[in-house]
């Protein structure tokens, strides 16, 4: 959800407080649901700030091979501009995913802090022990919300008339996809009253590897459609 990546490990201390191995749920929840700090740890603007120009950076690389391709005509550059559509694509789904969980989890009222700015992902940390099922609710679906919100947006504001355009939209597509494999079954059994800690801990080790085929495979299959 806040961070996908962070669900694939799942190794812990050696002993718990009371001197005993931990079970391995013990184990992996400590790992997955630290501390979080009391207060933003970081700029909102700034952060906004950030990632509006990293945006505005990934859109105007895919403009200029969009560009290169529509006046060269080269097979090269029309090559370029796909794969640049692509990954742009997703780039963008990606972030507005994490914003949408930001904003979903905020408008909750959840406790949510900003991370120090130094990496992309995770924006935010989101107190799993003291927020309620309704902010772990809205923040999840936020994220889906938001990397939906890149598909809708592209699909029907760009002319889908030349390839690079087309693989821009499946690549948005494809991180949506991605997502959503993910993160539908735990919303599902969250709404159903199992707690957030436990419905998180149902997402299968080595999720990354497996649903990234899935988005993938989604991406082409609308490229090839569109």
């Amino acid at each position: 959800m806040a961070s996908t990546s962070s669900f694939e490990t799942a190794t812990g201390p050696d002993v718990d407080e009371e001197g005993s191995p931990p079970t391995s749920g013990q184990t992996r929840a400590a790992k997955l649901f630290p501390k979080v700090s009391d207060k933003d740890e970081a700029d909102l603007s700034r952060v906004l700030l950030l990632h509006v120009a990293l945006v505005a950076g990934l859109l105007s690389v895919f403009a200029a091979a969009e560009a290169w391709a529509t006046v060269s005509g080269l097979a090269l550059a029309s090559v370029l501009s796909i794969v640049d559509g692509l990954l742009v694509g997703a780039a963008v789904a990606a972030l507005l995913h994490e914003w949408g969980h930001f904003l979903g989890a905020r408008l909750a009222g959840g406790h949510s802090p900003l991370k120090p700015i130094g990496g992309f992902f995770p924006v935010f940390d989101f107190d799993y022990q003291k927020n309620d099922a309704r902010a772990f609710d809205w923040m999840s679906i936020g994220g889906n919300a938001g990397d939906i919100g890149v598909v809708l947006l592209f699909f029907f504001a760009l002319p889908l008339t030349t390839a690079g355009t087309t693989a821009l939209v499946a690549g948005s597509f494809g991180f949506a996809v991605f997502a959503a494999a993910i993160e539908f079954p735990v919303i599902q059994k969250s709404r159903a009253g199992m707690p957030a800690t436990e419905a998180l801990l149902t997402i299968p080790r080595g999720f990354t590897r497996r649903y990234t085929r899935w988005g993938i495979a989604a991406a082409l299959a609308a490229f090839a459609i569109l």
